[in-house]
């Protein structure tokens, strides 16, 4: 797969955006219960859309549908929900860290369940760049306040990973020919409905009246669902598709770069061991340039 310039300059837009959007939970989670931020994110992140996946519902892959269903609850709704729970009881930049194993779930899911093929130069630059990855789990791990049930919440994010890196590969698969932009706005018409009777089950309405600053938290989220869902995926799936899920599951390598850059920002000191892992992983990015092979489905003639 030839990767250009192009595309290193979205993977790093990519980067900069999501790794921002672990501070917005955060933020968002200060004014709301996880679950109601989890709710709305994805229901503005619909209502966004919503235009656009209602013209272009003749569009919509009746064929591959499940798939598509499939995509939308595994790669967004149950990890919109893991991550404002487990950020409740850990730092946002812990949970940057932990998002990076989704590069190496991508190979292994590929491989395992895909019969897709890697090369040596990949492997090597995801191990170069997850050892960076744990070096910097680690330094941010000797600074953190500890819980003595912290584990729970670490398995949550390494599901949310593992679903992000199992939803990427299915949409290389099976998206075809429609357009980033449809792509995520069936994903996100999908899940809007649900996302809707979440936010009135939880009380959020209740809240929003009640609560004297409910509209700054509604701020952080709205900020968060428009470009860390919206835009973000539109970009997140049309680089999937002109390179690979492997390559495009990159981004969750430069993340915690830019989870600890907001530490930075926030009074957190720079150490030895957090230049070690950053410099690991740009290594391991140069290095990974190779991609996996994927056999493409065939497609129809483009619609949109």
């Amino acid at each position: 797969m030839n990767i250009k310039p192009k595309h290193w300059v979205t993977l790093f837009i990519l980067a900069l955006v999501w790794g921002s959007s672990f501070i917005l939970i955060k933020r968002g989670i200060e004014y709301f219960t996880p679950i109601q931020v989890g709710a709305l994110r994805i229901a503005l992140a619909g209502l966004f859309l919503l235009p656009i996946s209602v013209k272009s519902i003749k569009s919509l892959p009746k064929k591959n549908f499940h798939w598509l269903f499939l995509t939308a609850i595994v790669g967004s709704f149950i990890p919109m929900f893991l991550f404002p729970i487990a950020e409740v009881h850990l730092d946002s930049s812990i949970a940057g860290i932990f998002n990076a194993l989704m590069s190496i779930f991508v190979i292994v899911l590929g491989v395992v369940f895909f019969k897709y093929k890697t090369h040596f130069g990949e492997i090597t630059g995801v191990i170069l760049s997850f050892i960076g990855v744990i070096l910097l789990l680690r330094s941010s791990s000797e600074n953190g306040v500890h819980t003595s049930n912290e584990w729970v919440y670490h398995l949550m994010l390494i599901c949310a990973a593992l679903m992000y890196a199992y939803s990427g590969l299915l949409t290389q698969k099976y998206m075809g020919n429609l357009s980033s932009i449809v792509w995520t706005a069936f994903i996100e018409l999908v899940l809007l409905i649900p996302a809707l009777i979440v936010l009135i089950i939880s009380g959020f309405f209740k809240t929003i009246w009640e609560h004297p600053e409910a509209l700054k938290g509604i701020g952080f989220v709205f900020i968060l669902a428009l470009f860390g869902s919206v835009l973000a995926n539109i970009f997140y799936y049309k680089l999937i598709r002109e390179t690979s899920a492997s390559f495009a599951s990159s981004v969750s390598l430069l993340m915690p770069l830019v989870a600890f850059c907001w530490g930075l920002l926030d009074g957190e000191n720079l150490g030895f061991i957090q230049i070690t892992g950053g410099i690991l992983i740009v290594l391991g990015l140069y290095f990974g340039r190779k991609e996996i092979n994927l056999p493409k489905q065939k497609t129809r003639k483009k619609l949109i």
